[in-house]
C-alpha cells in the first residue's frame, strides 16, 4: 500500500486511494483474517485443513509461498504481526470492479461511463464526508 497518496478513504474492510500519479488503488484489509485465508488459499489451488487455527494457516503459506513473516499468495499477502498474530490484505486486479463492490455496500451509486479514475475519485469524496 502506498503510504504518500492523494488522497484515500476507508469503508469497513475497505481502502481507496489516489496515488500520486492519479492510478487509483483499493486494498482489503481482513476482519476474518481465517475466511481471507481461505480465499487467498483457493485463489491459488493451496489445499488446506479448515480444522487449522488462523496462526497455523497463516504459517503454513507463508512457508509455501514466502519467506521469513511475509508471503504473496496471488493478489493477498500475508505476515506475521510482532504479536504473532496473523495479517493479511488483498489488492484487486481489477480495480472498477472492486469500486463496484464498495460502491454497493456504502450505497454509492454511480454512472457506469465514469473512468477508474473519476469513480476512485467521486468514492472517496462520498466515504469521507
Amino acid at each position: 500500500m502506498e503510504t504518500n497518496c492523494k488522497k484515500s478513504a476507508i469503508a469497513g474492510e475497505y481502502i481507496v486511494q489516489v496515488k500520486n500519479d492519479g492510478g487509483i488503488e483499493v486494498f482489503r484489509i481482513y476482519d476474518n483474517v481465517k475466511g481471507g485465508l481461505k480465499e487467498a488459499a483457493e485463489s491459488v489451488g493451496f489445499e488446506y485443513d479448515s480444522n487449522w487455527t488462523t496462526r497455523q494457516f497463516g504459517a503454513k503459506l507463508i512457508k509455501e509461498y514466502g519467506s521469513g513473516k511475509m508471503a504473496n499468495v496471488g493478489n493477498f499477502v500475508v505476515s506475521v504481526a510482532d504479536s504473532g498474530s496473523i495479517e493479511l490484505y488483498r489488492s484487486y486486479e481489477n480495480t472498477k470492479e472492486a469500486l463496484r463492490e464498495i460502491a454497493g455496500k456504502v450505497g454509492f451509486e454511480y454512472d457506469s461511463n465514469w473512468n477508474t479514475r473519476q469513480f476512485g475519485s467521486k468514492l472517496i469524496d462520498f466515504i469521507a464526508k
